[in-house]
C-alpha cells in the first residue's frame, strides 16, 4: 500500500467490513493508513496499529509505543527489554543509514492463542542486497542477507554506524529467546530460528522470493513463553 502509494496510486478498500479478516483489517491499521479520514484505531494488547515512522522520530517510537506495547504483553518491566529497545533502535539507525530514505513502516500483533509476538518493520529503499553489492560480490540477494547478518559487518555507509543492527537482533531474539527472525529484501529471503534444544546459536538459511520486495521487510517474532528479559536492578534509596 505504502509502495504504491508513493507512486502515485490511490489506495482504497471496498467492502472491507464484509470480509473474514474484517477485525484484523481495521484493527491493524490498514483501513486507516490507506485513508486519511479515518481515526487510526487505538492500540490494544492485540495490535499496535501499522504507523510511518521517520527515523527523527523512531527512537521515541520505540521507547514510547512498541516497547510499552511489548512489556504489557510479556508481563515485565520495561526496563526489561533494554535489550531488545536497542536492537529496534538500530533497525531504524540503518534504514538512514543504509537505504537512503528517512521512513518506515512498523507494526506489531499478538496472538493470545499461540502465545506469539510479532514485530514488522519495512522500508522501500534500496534493499540489503543493493546497498551490500556496493562493496562486495555476492552470488544471490539472500547471500548479500546473509553477509549483512554476520557479526562486525559493515559497509561504513556513516561514521559510527558498524552494522550490528541485524547480527543483535538475531542474536537476542533467536539465540536468547527462541524467536524467529525472517528478512526479505529484493529477490531474496533469509530466516533464522533457533538450533535446537540442546544447542546454542541460530539455523539459518536463504532462499529466493517469487518477488522483488523493493527495500527491506523485518519480521520478529517472539514466544512470550520462552522470552528471557533483561535482569532490573533495582536501586536502594536511602532517607537522610
Amino acid at each position: 500500500m505504502e509502495l504504491i502509494s508513493r507512486m502515485g496510486i490511490k489506495v482504497s478498500f471496498y467492502a472491507a467490513e464484509w470480509c473474514r479478516a474484517a477485525e484484523f483489517v481495521e484493527r491493524s491499521g490498514l483501513l486507516a493508513l490507506s485513508s486519511k479520514e479515518l481515526t487510526p484505531p487505538r492500540t490494544c494488547r492485540a495490535f499496535l496499529p501499522i504507523k510511518l515512522v521517520e527515523y527523527n522520530r523512531s527512537h521515541g517510537y520505540v521507547h514510547n509505543e512498541l516497547v510499552p506495547w511489548l512489556a504489557a504483553n510479556l508481563q515485565c518491566d520495561p526496563r526489561a527489554l533494554a535489550t531488545l529497545r536497542v536492537c529496534f533502535e538500530e533497525v531504524f539507525n540503518n534504514i538512514r543509514d543504509h537505504s537512503s530514505i528517512e521512513v518506515g513502516c512498523s507494526a506489531a500483533h499478538f496472538d493470545a492463542s499461540t502465545g506469539k509476538i510479532t514485530i514488522c518493520v519495512s522500508d522501500f529503499g534500496v534493499g540489503i542486497p543493493g546497498r551490500v553489492r556496493i562493496k562486495y560480490e555476492t552470488t544471490s540477494d539472500h547471500a548479500a542477507i546473509e553477509l549483512a547478518c554476520k557479526e562486525g559487518f559493515t559497509t561504513q555507509s556513516t561514521p559510527g554506524n558498524m552494522g550490528a543492527g541485524l547480527h543483535i537482533l538475531i542474536r537476542n531474539v533467536v539465540e536468547r529467546n527462541s524467536g524467529k527472525i525472517v528478512i526479505t529484501s529484493g529477490n531474496g529471503i533469509y530466516t533464522c530460528v533457533p538450533s535446537g534444544v540442546s544447542e546454542q546459536g541460530s539455523k539459518r538459511s536463504g532462499r529466493n522470493a517469487t518477488a522483488t520486495y523493493p527495500g527491506t521487510l523485518i519480521r520478529a517474532q517472539l514466544d512470550i513463553r520462552d522470552f528471557v528479559p533483561d535482569v532490573v536492578e533495582h536501586e536502594e534509596f536511602i532517607w537522610e
